[in-house]
């Protein structure tokens, strides 16, 4: 669904339904529009140019507006916040001088791009979405998701019998499944195999039988399958009896549950699988490396659509498309993987968002800090940050023959500024804020 704002800063550009978003993502959006395109005049060459020195202030004026008109407390409505916003007013004369403030983001409505514009907006009609339930708020889909887990490796092993199966746990949006499949190479053709044999399973109705053994009689039988990564996890059980979960006579694995009761109990055309990847056994890269089969499962075919909705809006969002297309920003590999390199549009947007972020802790009474990027390593030692998270931390250097470490937070530099000096309580509460890089 589609809303066309004709507005100064948005003459006759096409927007997406932006109150599908949260509140976050539709500032992105709305942002990188603005960095992206020109505007639509035609006065003159200049006037169209990307970000140029006419219209950034108007920009920036409507950009300002609509951030504060959409994060802004519910206490007031959406007109008077973006209108009162003055981007030239003094920081200091917007302090908060009463009660701690509570911030609540709002949900963003049509009204609050009305109010930052200043122009109208026609409401169209709102589709009602599927809201997709979770793992731990349906039981049924957990059960679902688990055993489609488990007969997606039975159907595997079906169609290649030298394949060896490891573990396959349900996950947020659906389960996967490792296998060591040798000299096999899994194809994303071969995922629609997989799932058509799953189908077969499923049509037949193998009720799922939960059994419980020793741990000699497991072994037992592990070992006549010749199944070594199944003798791993076995090892890895402390508790017994150790349970075993069957589909029909075919095939098991070892398994806590829960599942349903039969295969025809999944919804086939609510199942899909997605997705190859790589995976070390026991996630070390020392071990074998194994193949990954990522699915997706619901409780109806309406849900699998709806999901598969929001991923492909998703992908339309996603930073790394959006980064390179608008020329946002980079990832630079001579400098090294995931270091995020600006372009002059993305810092421009990175400025907005920042300034934003300074002036709203301003107007709420916080003040601004800014301090190192290492310290001494004994001070993330009293922190206990070194002995909690070492293993995040990047490893230390020595300067001047003393151990030193990037910081991986700022609240101990924060403490240190608190104890320069003597307090009293009645400086209390004090806000302090900080836009500080950490490193993990």
């Amino acid at each position: 669904m589609e809303r066309e704002c004709r507005g100064a800063a948005f003459q006759k550009r096409q927007l997406p339904a932006l109150s599908f978003l949260s509140p976050p993502a539709g500032l992105t959006m709305l942002l990188l529009l603005l960095a992206s395109s020109s505007t639509a005049s035609t006065a003159s060459t200049a006037a169209r140019r990307t970000l140029s020195s006419s219209s950034s202030g108007s920009r920036r004026g409507l950009v300002s507006a609509f951030v504060r008109s959409t994060f802004s407390s519910s206490s007031t409505t959406s007109s008077s916040r973006a209108l009162s916003y003055s981007p030239s007013s003094p920081r200091t004369s917007q302090r908060f001088h009463g009660p701690t403030p509570f911030f609540e983001p709002r949900r963003f409505t049509p009204s609050h791009l009305n109010a930052a514009s200043g122009t109208a907006i026609a409401d169209a009609p709102v589709k009602e979405t599927i809201k997709l339930p979770t793992n731990d708020k349906s039981p049924n889909l957990l059960r679902i998701r688990h055993t489609s887990a488990h007969v997606m490796a039975m159907a595997v092993q079906r169609l290649f019998p030298s394949v060896q199966v490891t573990i396959g746990p349900w996950i947020e949006n659906g389960f996967y499944y490792d296998f060591d499949t040798g000299d096999t190479k899994f194809t994303e053709e071969d995922l629609s195999k997989i799932k058509k044999e799953m189908e077969r399973i499923i049509k037949k109705r193998m009720p799922l039988r939960r059994e419980e053994v020793s741990r000699e009689e497991a072994r037992k039988r592990i070992v006549a399958n010749g199944e070594k990564y199944k003798l791993e996890i076995l090892d890895g059980i402390k508790t017994e009896p150790i349970t075993i979960y069957h589909i029909g006579e075919e095939w098991w694995d070892l398994c806590a549950g829960p599942h349903v009761e039969s295969t025809g109990d999944l919804p086939a055309n609510a199942i899909k699988l997605e997705s190859l990847a790589g995976a070390y056994w026991r996630g070390d890269e020392k071990n074998a490396m194994l193949t990954r089969i990522y699915g997706t499962a619901w409780e109806s075919k309406d849900q699998l659509r709806e999901y598969q909705r929001v991923m492909e809006e998703a992908k339309k969002r996603d930073h790394r498309v959006l980064g390179k297309k608008l020329d946002l920003f980079s990832i630079q590999e001579d400098a090294g993987g995931g270091l995020v390199f600006w372009h002059p549009k993305g810092a421009t947007i990175r400025k907005i968002i920042e300034d934003f972020w300074k002036d709203e802790h301003e107007r709420r009474g916080y003040a601004l800090l800014y301090t190192p990027h290492m310290a001494n390593l004994n001070l993330w030692k009293t922190s206990g940050h070194f002995d909690f998270y070492k293993e995040g931390m990047f490893d230390q250097m020595e300067v001047e023959t003393e151990a030193f470490q990037i910081r991986p937070m700022n609240c101990p530099f924060h403490c240190l500024i608190y104890k320069d000096t003597l307090r009293s309580y009645r400086e209390l509460p004090i806000r302090w804020a900080e836009l500080g890089t950490v490193y993990r």
